[in-house]
């Protein structure tokens, strides 16, 4: 390197202003390395295969190997200057605390250090790894000073400028995270598309320097921020990101979809549970969203269904274990021309509200055309349905014993995002529960029951149902009388038996009193003196 380019470096670093104290510079500390010359007999190594048809990736696995310290440098087994091979590097599991920077290499590059209890970060951590795009640092102690002012993922000076590492996702989730300055990000602005910063304490409102750190990062594509504890999120943080397509914002305590949200128009996946909705309004219009998932909000009771208007290119809505919620409108489907997944399973649904004007069936078992034809999937386990006339014409209009879950029954192992799982429980299928007569049948086999005749509102122990006469009100409440009326009865004659007693004492009648016993010794009476004469 020529001395002016030198001469550039050192003036970059000593422009910047003071390094946070959580980052720890080169050379500064123990610089000691781990012993890598054996490292494959203590770590799981695997070169790939050159001559396979799909080249593989150098695997170098360190997991929970008690390691304290970075490696010194690669195994000779892998080639560390060839920029066509991947190696994919894993440190998890160690007690490392302090990351030192990475061993050179060329190569493309994954790394790991999950639950490393990390807390420091040396500067240019990925300094002599310019190729490396995704990393790990999830379940560690780190905070936002450490990663203040970006000198962590600085990449290598080409003689101008300081380059940008092409880092394409990281993984920051799990940590002490409680803001972010303005600059964290700034030498991977270029090219990271994928961030997780789940389960940190970025509490409040998303704003200011951490909002900042964000609404540089245009090029993103995967946004977690779920478990943060956000109240709301500045409208500017999402306004430059117009490649957003997939953002979770579950677990957090939003009462209302953030402004913030529609100034991503490209979303294609939006994650909104567990929120403390009450009312669910979608304001304006997301026209690329295909995912939205509202499930597992405890206060939601209302859903606006006329808003979806705003979301029309909806296949997947899942509104799953929401308690709050006993009546959904059915007339959503009118909105949602390509909704063909619909998840409603666990929550307190009784009545499934028809579309306006699609007419009766109470007199057929199958409608002539199927209503929302592209529906596929219509998961409706887990609820108290009250099987009414209106339940089965909502069942007979969009067909739901064609449905693949009204034959099999109910997946409840399916993924809260995706919908996929495994193959279906039979415990948990979407059943009656009123009334009486009807419960635990199967909602598939409702529209062949004939219920429109049904008393309306039957008791839920059913009609054919008679108590005993001696547990009828009127009876109970004449045993009761009667022993009221006796028990009154002898308090009063004994109270009338004391008060004349005492009367009669007063008067000196004591013939009709009670009067004291008197005693005579044996020794003093009559008899006994005769019978001692006598001896």
């Amino acid at each position: 390197m020529e001395l002016r380019h030198i001469v550039v470096l050192v003036a970059a670093w000593l422009i910047v202003p003071g390094w946070p104290t959580g980052v720890v510079s080169q050379g500064q500390g123990d610089d000691s390395f781990e012993d890598a010359s054996d490292i494959c007999s203590r770590c799981a190594c695997s070169a790939a295969n050159a001559s396979a048809s799909v080249l593989g990736y150098d695997l170098l696995d360190c997991s929970r190997r008690n390691l304290r310290r970075m490696l010194a440098n690669w195994p000779p087994e892998f080639d560390a200057d060839d920029p066509d091979r991947e190696v994919v590097f894993s440190l998890s599991g160690n007690a490392i605390g302090r990351l030192q920077q990475l061993p050179a290499t060329r190569n493309a590059l994954v790394f790991s250090c999950r639950h490393c209890q990390l807390d420091q970060l040396d500067g240019g951590l990925f300094l002599d790894a310019p190729h490396v795009y995704r990393v790990d640092l999830s379940w560690n102690r780190l905070s936002g000073e450490v990663l203040a002012g970006g000198d962590v993922f600085r990449g290598q000076f080409d003689g101008q400028t300081l380059v940008q590492l092409p880092l394409d996702e990281l993984d920051l989730s799990n940590n002490n995270i409680s803001r972010l300055a303005a600059d964290t990000f700034r030498h991977v602005t270029g090219g990271l598309r994928g961030l997780a910063l789940a389960h940190n304490p970025l509490a409040g409102e998303l704003a200011g320097e951490t909002g900042a750190a964000l609404a540089v990062l245009v090029h993103l594509e995967v946004l977690d921020l779920s478990y943060l504890a956000l109240t709301a999120i500045d409208e500017r943080v999402f306004a430059g990101m117009l490649s957003l397509h997939e953002l979770s914002l579950q677990g957090n305590q939003l009462l209302t979809v953030p402004a913030a949200v529609y100034r991503a128009p490209g979303l294609v996946a939006l994650n909104l549970a567990e929120n403390p909705f009450v009312e669910l309004r979608i304001e304006q219009a997301l026209p690329n969203l295909r995912h939205l998932n509202v499930s597992s909000m405890p206060w939601l009771g209302q859903i606006v269904v006329e808003s979806f208007t705003n979301v029309n290119a909806l296949r997947t809505l899942l509104c799953r274990s929401n308690r709050a919620l006993s009546v959904f409108d059915m007339a959503i489907f009118s909105h949602l021309p390509e909704l063909r997944k619909l998840d409603l399973s666990h929550s307190e649904l009784k009545h499934l509200l028809s579309p306006p004007g699609t007419g009766n069936f109470s007199n057929v078992h199958r409608a002539p055309a199927r209503y929302a034809e592209q529906l596929e999937t219509l998961r409706l386990s887990g609820n108290t349905w009250h099987c009414d006339c209106e339940l089965r014409a909502t069942l007979i209009l969009f067909g739901y014993d064609q449905l693949p879950e009204a034959i099999a029954g109910d997946d409840d192992d399916h993924d809260d995002d995706n919908g996929g799982g495994g193959g279906p429980d039979e415990d948990d299928e979407a059943r009656c529960e009123t009334p009486y007569m009807l419960t635990s049948l199967h909602l598939a086999d409702l529209p062949f029951i004939d219920v429109c005749d049904l008393p309306a509102n039957e008791d839920h122990r059913g009609t054919i149902y008679e108590k005993p006469a001696f547990l009828r009100p009127r009876a109970i409440f004449l045993s009761l009388l009667s022993v009221g009326i006796v028990i009154g009865l002898g308090f009063v004659i004994g109270l009338a038996v004391v008060c004349l007693k005492r009367k009669l004492n007063h008067t000196g009648l004591t013939g009709f009193t009670s009067s004291p016993v008197r005693y005579t010794s044996v020794r003093d009476s009559t008899i006994s003196a005769a019978y001692q004469q006598q001896a």
